[in-house]
């Protein structure tokens, strides 16, 4: 009988490997996650070339412009490829002409960091000659990615474990839910730094979205069969055919497909965008999605705002709840802390029957979904019937993430603890994804670098079957 990782003896896995290196080195390097903003200045010819991504696409939106409506923690990374006396430094500036230098992320030639800002619309200072050849990005933004390690309105990581169904994030013009279902391992997972907590892990199975009059889902079929073919759409409870072309939706909103296989972009009339990334859990016969959401205006929920003001927000460690009010500073000691997240936090923030935006099978409800049990204070993390899948050694998970840079310790916790490469794939393909503008014409046909990159991912799928059916040959 197959153990849980039997893809990931050694030349299974070295396969898997070599494919994702593959897709990492063909996938063009300026794209980045719907949520990055960057510049790249090349100096080789006089005068530099400026190149702003992504490309301008919604006049009057700024090329290399960046708005925060709340207190924000961006991150950055800068590439330096000029010469040891060319500018090695990053500036922000809040005027649109980037000849400004307001706010310095670095003087010293760092390759990336985080910094907190207040509400505001800034620019990268690209015209300073203080920031030389080389490539610059800013990544900003609330997502929920892997097990679920969320990113906050504001900026904030921290790992959310519960298991149901949770208001993501909610505001006037839009709401998007989330369904957090939990995974037995026989790996007991390290603490998360933000709050000292080590608990067993869940992943997100399926996300839901007012979108303006409308109710859209996209999760597995109804019946719970397992099918690997695909998560279902449905709009208002009618199952969903989405074309080439997308769907406008009345009000102002629209679905349509991203790059990734299987994956969706949701506009919202507010001007909000959600991606979706879906992939295929094999062993355990689940679909789990990573998120990404650039919010228009402010928001609450799991990923909401902490508080309006740079100075409240470094005092918070979980975001308000829905009365506005505050979840206070951190609790000292760690059982307090997890009470305050995993039970007051989660329970406030819990869909109910009365505002669930999901479709349920008959009999079945968002009861249905959640386990207020889930995660345990203090592992094992098992579940009674469940076979847990075993892990991958961190020194093989930094291997498989070293592509992924922005989320490399998230990645590098996911595969050790799940022993499944394939977070590691979502997230190479999250930083491929960049936002559609919106535009109601179709999207246009695929190049030809992502036409190979799909002919060899199949090749190499084949391959691993091949060598799968010859292993159980013998």
């Amino acid at each position: 009988m197959p153990t849980p990782n039997s893809l990931l003896s050694n030349k299974f896995m070295w396969l898997t490997y070599l494919l994702f290196i593959l897709l990492a080195s063909l996938w063009p390097g300026y794209l980045s996650a719907k949520v990055t903003v960057g510049v790249s200045k090349d100096c080789s010819t006089s005068p530099c070339t400026i190149t702003y991504f992504p490309p301008n696409v919604t006049p009057p939106t700024p090329l290399y412009g960046f708005k925060t409506v709340v207190a924000q923690t961006i991150t950055w990374t800068a590439t330096y490829t000029g010469g040891s006396t060319a500018g090695h430094s990053f500036y922000l500036t809040t005027d649109p002409c980037a000849c400004l230098a307001d706010t310095p992320l670095t003087t010293s030639g760092q390759l990336g960091g985080s910094f907190v800002l207040s509400p505001g619309t800034y620019y990268i200072s690209i015209k300073l000659a203080t920031m030389g050849p080389g490539n610059y990005s800013i990544t900003y933004g609330p997502d929920a990615t892997g097990e679920p390690h969320l990113t906050t309105m504001n900026g904030m990581r921290y790992d959310f474990q519960s298991v149901g169904e949770f208001v993501f994030l909610r505001n006037q013009g839009m709401e998007i839910q989330t369904r957090q279902g939990p995974i037995p391992t026989t790996y007991d997972p390290g603490a998360d730094p933000h709050d000292d907590l080590a608990t067993c892990v869940s992943i997100n199975t399926a996300v839901a979205a007012r979108v303006g009059t409308h109710r859209v889902s996209y999760q597995p079929n109804l019946s719970g069969v397992p099918d690997p073919s695909g998560l279902q759409l449905r709009v208002d409870g009618v199952p969903t055919m989405l074309g080439l072309g997308g769907i406008n939706l009345a009000g102002g909103g629209r679905i349509a497909r991203t790059m990734a296989p299987g994956g969706l972009q949701i506009d919202f009339p507010d001007g909000s965008r959600l991606l979706i990334t879906p992939n295929w859990w094999d062993f355990l016969k689940i679909w789990y999605l990573d998120i990404d959401v650039v919010p228009t205006y402010d928001a609450a929920g799991i990923a909401g705002s902490f508080a309006q003001s740079a100075h409240e927000f470094r005092t918070e460690w979980l975001p308000a709840l829905p009365d506005g009010s505050s979840m206070g500073p951190k609790p000292e000691p760690l059982h307090d802390r997890f009470v305050a997240l995993y039970q007051k936090f989660a329970d406030a923030w819990r869909v109910t029957g009365a505002n669930s935006l999901f479709d349920y099978a008959s009999g079945t409800s968002t009861d249905t979904f959640t386990m207020k049990t889930w995660p345990p204070e203090h592992p094992p993390c098992s579940l009674p019937g469940k076979v847990p899948v075993a892990p991958l050694s961190e020194a093989v998970a930094k291997q498989v993430c070293q592509s992924v840079i922005a989320d490399n310790a998230h990645c590098v916790f996911d595969v050790t603890v799940t022993g499944n490469v394939g977070f590691a794939i979502t997230y190479l393909i999250r930083r491929g994804l960049q936002a559609n503008p919106g535009t109601t014409t179709p999207p246009k046909p695929c190049d030809r670098r992502l036409v190979w990159i799909l002919s060899i991912l199949l090749l190499l799928a084949l391959i691993l079957l091949i060598l799968c059916w010859a292993r159980h040959r013998k």
